[in-house]
């Protein structure tokens, strides 16, 4: 519902008050369509999160029962790697743990030494080649790209400028701690040769029908 005040009236959004009666009826039916659909956004986010927690338990609590099965000790804090499958391997659940890379000021000095590299191979002409590079390190949402900037260790370059910057990166590179993904898989066919697919729970990713288009004039 609209955020009112003690008099009933609607806030805008300038922050004031005004007398629902100034308010158009499109934008009341607007408002409610929203608010009905923000909230149920709100409510499958809660669902989405203690199912996760869940998920999280029952694979550890698996493992835990591996572990008693071979007398080994239990490991208190839940991470590492886990893969669950099904009998028939239909089905899968996934818990990969990703490390967390940061870089220091190290860093900085690396992309000075590639440009140095870059402008003595292109003689300063080819500003592209040098353009292409070195965007890896640019910055978005306060963050280098980590995977764009060790991509760059994988190019077969044996110029000494370039394998100094390398060797800037690798000391530049700090491990800042490390986050834990679980994905579910399975076979839509449920045979056992099936194609296995990711079972997609963001809402931006999940395919849904196309809606049907009435031609006038058509049959039911």
């Amino acid at each position: 519902m609209p955020h009112v005040n003690e008099l009933g009236q609607w806030r805008n959004k300038e922050g004031t008050f005004v007398h629902k009666d100034m308010v158009t009826v499109d934008k009341q039916l607007e408002d409610e369509v929203v608010e009905k659909l923000i909230q149920g956004a709100l409510n499958l986010q809660e669902q989405m999160k203690a199912f996760k927690i869940a998920a999280f338990e029952e694979c550890y609590g698996f493992v835990d029962l591996l572990r008693q099965k071979y007398n080994m000790e239990r490991i208190t804090s839940k991470s590492g790697t886990v893969t669950l499958k099904s009998f028939d391997g239909t089905k899968v659940v996934e818990i990969q743990v990703a490390k967390l890379i940061s870089f220091d000021q190290k860093l900085s000095l690396a992309k000075e030494k590639i440009d140095e590299y870059l402008t003595l191979k292109t003689n300063g002409a080819d500003a592209e080649i040098q353009t292409l590079i070195t965007r890896v390190f640019d910055v978005k949402n306060g963050k280098v790209d980590a995977k764009q900037i060790l991509s760059l260790k994988s190019y077969p370059i044996t110029h000494d400028l370039w394998k100094e910057a390398m060797s800037m990166i690798d000391d530049a590179t700090e491990i800042a701690g490390t986050k834990s993904y679980i994905r579910f898989k399975h076979r839509p066919s449920n045979e056992v040769d099936g194609a296995i697919e990711h079972i997609v729970l963001d809402l931006a990713g999940l395919e849904i029908p196309a809606p049907k288009i009435k031609v006038e004039g058509e049959q039911q």
